[in-house]
C-alpha cells in the first residue's frame, strides 16, 4: 500500500505544530507496518526541509512530493470565487442570522458551479513527482481544507469543528462558507476519520451531518518525541518566572478561555495566594482587552504573555511551573497536558467530554474543573499546590501506563481504515479508479 498524506495547507505541517504532531507521528508509525510500501508527504515546494526529520526516520520508505503554489492569476480567480461562495453560502445557510429570503434552485446550482471551479483551480496545481502522486492508493487529508478531488481513495480527518461552536475563530463573513466547505470535504471523502467518539458524535455527525456509518474513530498515542531538551531561558523569561507561576501554553483564540484563567488567579489572590504568577505562551496577537482586564483584576506585574517560544524554552517552562492549567472551552485533546506531565509538571484541565475521553488512561490522577468558573479553576490549582508532589507522582505513574499505546498501534488501526477505503473506492470506480 502506498499512502499519500497532504501536508500543504496555508503552511506546510511541521512535526511540532498542532495537526503536524499527528501527521508526523503517524507517518513514522506507518512505516513499521508490513502492509505499507511507502508514505508520501505532500508539501509546498521549497518546504521539504520542514519534514526532513520524518523522511530520515522513515528509512527510505517516507518521501516527499512538492506542490507548486498557485500562480498569481489563479490566486486572483480563487479569491473572486471564494467571495461569491461566501455570499451564496450566507444566503443559503439557515443559521446565517439573515432574513431567510428565497433560496432558489438556481442559487444552489451556482454555488455548486463555484465549488467545481475552485476544485479545478487547485486540481491544476503541478506536483514535482506526478507518478508518485498518482501511485498513491489512498490519500489521508489531516484537515478539511483541501478543495480538490482525488482519483484514489481518500480519508479526511476531522479533529474538531471549533469555528462552528465559537464566534471569532473564523471571520463571521466566512462562517457559512466554512460550514459548507467542511460538509463538502466529508461528502467527497471515501471515509471520514476522527480521534474522538465525542467529536464524531457532536461535530462530524451532529454539525456536518455526516452519515455515522462513514466515520471511523482511531485514538492517538502519546507523541514519540514529547518534550524537547531544556534550553537555558533568556533573562526576560527568567524575570517573568522569578516567582511561582501557572503555565498555559495556548494561542490567543476565543475558545482558549484565557480571561477566566486570569479571573481564577485573582480569586487565588483573594484566598491568600498572592505569590503566584501566570505565564502564557503561544502564537497570535495579545487581544486589545487583555491588559485592561489584567489591570482591572489587580494582576499587573504578575501576568506574562511570552508569545511563541522555542520547544526547548517551553520544556524549561514546564519544569519550572508550579502547574500547567488548560481551561479551554473546546478541544479534541490536549498535547500540553501530556507534555507537562512528561516534564514533571502537575496539570489540570477543563471538564469536557472530549478531554475526559482522550485523557481517560490517566484515570483519577487527572484533575478537572469547570472551565467557565474561576472558583472551580482556583479549587483545582489549590488541590495541586496543597499536595503537589503526590499529584505529580500519581500523574507520572498514570502517564507511564498511557505511553504503552504506541504509534505503531495507531498506524495499524489507520491501515485498516485505509484498506477499507481502498476497497470501497474500487467497488465504486473499478481498480483503476477511472
Amino acid at each position: 500500500m502506498r499512502i499519500g498524506i497532504w501536508c500543504a495547507y496555508g503552511k506546510t505541517l511541521e512535526a511540532t505544530d498542532g495537526i503536524g504532531v499527528f501527521v508526523h507521528n503517524l507517518a513514522r508509525g506507518l512505516v513499521e507496518i508490513d502492509a505499507v510500501e511507502r508514505v508520501e508527504l505532500l508539501v509546498h515546494a521549497g518546504d521539504e526541509p520542514l519534514v526532513a526529520d520524518s523522511v530520515t526516520a522513515g528509512s527510505g520508505r517516507v518521501g516527499t512530493i512538492a506542490l507548486q503554489r498557485l500562480r498569481l492569476v489563479d490566486r486572483w480567480r480563487w479569491k473572486g470565487l471564494r467571495r461569491r461562495h461566501r455570499r451564496l453560502s450566507d444566503r443559503l445557510d439557515p443559521d446565517s442570522g439573515r432574513p431567510p429570503g428565497l433560496a432558489t434552485g438556481r442559487e444552489v446550482s451556482r454555488r455548486l458551479a463555484i465549488e467545481r471551479a475552485i476544485r479545478g483551480i487547485f486540481g491544476g496545481q503541478r506536483v514535482s513527482e506526478p507518478h508518485a502522486f498518482e501511485a498513491c492508493d489512498v490519500w489521508l487529508l489531516p484537515h478539511v481544507a483541501v478543495e480538490r478531488r482525488f482519483r484514489a481513495a481518500s480519508v479526511v480527518v476531522v479533529h474538531d469543528m471549533v469555528p462552528l461552536h465559537f464566534d471569532g475563530v473564523v471571520k463571521r463573513s466566512d462562517l457559512a462558507s466554512f460550514r459548507r466547505r467542511s460538509c463538502s470535504a466529508v461528502e467527497d471523502a471515501t471515509l471520514v476519520g476522527t480521534m474522538s467518539r465525542t467529536i464524531r458524535d457532536a461535530d462530524v455527525v451532529g454539525l456536518l451531518g455526516c452519515d455515522p456509518a462513514k466515520v471511523r474513530v482511531v485514538p492517538p498515542a502519546t507523541p514519540m518525541e514529547i518534550g524537547e531538551a531544556e534550553e537555558e531561558p533568556s533573562p526576560a523569561i527568567r524575570a517573568a518566572t522569578s516567582r511561582p507561576f501557572l503555565l498555559y501554553p495556548a494561542a490567543f483564540r476565543p475558545y482558549k478561555n484565557h480571561a477566566t484563567l486570569l479571573a481564577a488567579l485573582a480569586e487565588l489572590s483573594r484566598r491568600g495566594r498572592t505569590d503566584l504568577g501566570l505565564v502564557f505562551t503561544g502564537s497570535g496577537a495579545v487581544p486589545s482587552e487583555f491588559e485592561p482586564l489584567v489591570s482591572q483584576l489587580g494582576l499587573r506585574g504578575r501576568v506574562h504573555p511570552l508569545g511563541t517560544v522555542s520547544r526547548g524554552t517551553l520544556s524549561s517552562l514546564y519544569s519550572r511551573a508550579a502547574a500547567t492549567i488548560v481551561p479551554s472551552l473546546y478541544e479534541q485533546g490536549s498535547f500540553p497536558i501530556l507534555e507537562a506531565i512528561h516534564r514533571g509538571c502537575p496539570a489540570a484541565a477543563s471538564d469536557l467530554a472530549s478531554l475526559r475521553e482522550s485523557l481517560s488512561p490517566l484515570g483519577d490522577a487527572m484533575i478537572y474543573f469547570e472551565p467557565r468558573s474561576a472558583a472551580s479553576i482556583a479549587d483545582a490549582v489549590e488541590r495541586i499546590l496543597d499536595d503537589r508532589e503526590a499529584v505529580r507522582a500519581r500523574q507520572a505513574s498514570a502517564f507511564a501506563a498511557m505511553r504503552r499505546r504506541s504509534w505503531r498501534d495507531v498506524a495499524g488501526e489507520w491501515v485498516a481504515v485505509f484498506e477499507e477505503a481502498i476497497a470501497i473506492h474500487h467497488r465504486r470506480t473499478g481498480p483503476t479508479g477511472a
